[in-house]
């Protein structure tokens, strides 16, 4: 989780999701006509970008929800959540905290170069964060349970997840390897909720091939975003449009076949070969085809539309995943992040 978005958004994108060339802040997309924040807490939520943590809230659940077929231990459950927020923070802070002299001419609106947060309070949050993330992954694999192992999984992969964030806000972001990076914190953030059912033992996979499978997916759709986003600001022709549409189809590919790689699949709510696919193709759609507008007319206006729903997507996709795992009820209910998402989206920047 990205964190898990660059500056259009964070991991995945993150997440948060994308990336862009650090332009002047002239995204024309609703999120960009709000009022600057004005008080400390807004500040503060801003900084976090609060409308896509809930990205995070969907992908960490889903995966958990699909183990386990339901939120169930709640401990483990409340827990790995949790972790996989404090990570999203704390790499949306640090993102902002490393980037703070060019946000200083560029983006002199943004909290931290506003004057509406302390760079000094901002590291501290942001180190304090991550910290805590890898902490609280590690407690939710620690807590005794019925049916779970006591291990260290949710440590490490909290831990690799802390070291991928720091990697793309610092020194890949600037680099070809940033949308891969950013992929890279949506998989490990999807593995995260997923982590607590499973045991460090020698000789064994750490995470089944359907839940690798299920997270290379994430990874790549939102590499592909990432890779259109490369110049949203400027708009105009460019091969990225082009490489990142067709990296996000595949993304989408991957995510409706990937749990037809789960031998056992009792239990689970639909068929895996029919109407799942479906399911991800329906959601994927509108992306692909504001994508597919945006290659052939790549306006900025045009090109952010499309990164903009293709973030807000990832909820859809992973309410899906939540669906097929647990049932009609937590599907519907992961998807009802898209709500809170989009409220807080009119009112906050999600780049």
């Amino acid at each position: 989780m990205s964190s898990y978005t660059p500056k259009l958004h964070h991991y995945a994108i993150a997440e948060n999701d994308t990336l862009t060339t650090n332009p002047p802040d002239t995204d024309p997309s609703p999120t960009t006509t709000a009022s600057p924040p004005t008080s400390q807490i807004a500040a503060w939520a801003q900084l976090v970008r609060i409308p896509n943590v809930f990205t995070v809230l969907a992908d960490v659940s889903a995966a958990f929800l699909l183990v386990h077929q339901g939120p169930t231990p709640i401990e483990r459950f409340i827990l790995i959540v949790l972790a996989g927020v404090a990570l999203y923070w704390a790499g949306m802070i640090l993102n902002d905290v490393f980037d703070v002299e060019k946000d200083r001419k560029e983006r002199p609106t943004r909290p931290i170069p506003a004057g509406l947060v302390s760079l000094g309070h901002a590291r501290t949050a942001g180190w304090i964060l991550l910290l805590t993330g890898v902490v609280i992954a590690a407690a939710a694999g620690r807590i005794p349970s019925d049916g779970a192992p006591i291990t260290w999984l949710p440590a490490f992969t909290a831990f690799a997840l802390a070291v991928m964030i720091i990697g793309y806000d610092g020194p890949l972001k600037k680099t070809p390897l940033a949308p891969v990076a950013m992929g890279g914190c949506r998989v490990l953030s999807f593995l995260l909720g997923a982590s607590p059912f499973f045991a460090i033992e020698a000789g064994s996979p750490l995470f089944e091939k359907y839940l690798f499978g299920i997270a290379l997916g994430f990874g790549v759709y939102i590499m592909g975003i990432t890779t259109m986003a490369r110049r949203e600001a400027e708009g105009g022709h460019s091969s990225n449009l082009q490489i990142g549409l067709v990296v996000t189809a595949l993304g989408a590919v991957m995510l409706a076949f990937a749990p037809q790689l789960k031998a056992n699949q009792m239990g689970w709510a639909v068929a895996t070969s029919g109407v799942f696919p479906m399911m991800i193709g329906a959601i994927s759609f509108p992306v692909i085809l504001r994508g597919f507008r945006a290659v052939r007319d790549p306006t900025p206006v045009k090109i952010q539309t499309t990164i903009r729903i293709g973030i807000f997507t990832i909820i859809p996709l992973a309410a899906s995943f939540g669906f097929l795992g647990a049932g009609p009820w937590w599907g519907l209910a992961l998807f009802g992040l898209t709500m809170p998402s989009l409220y807080f989206s009119l009112r906050f920047r999600v780049t």
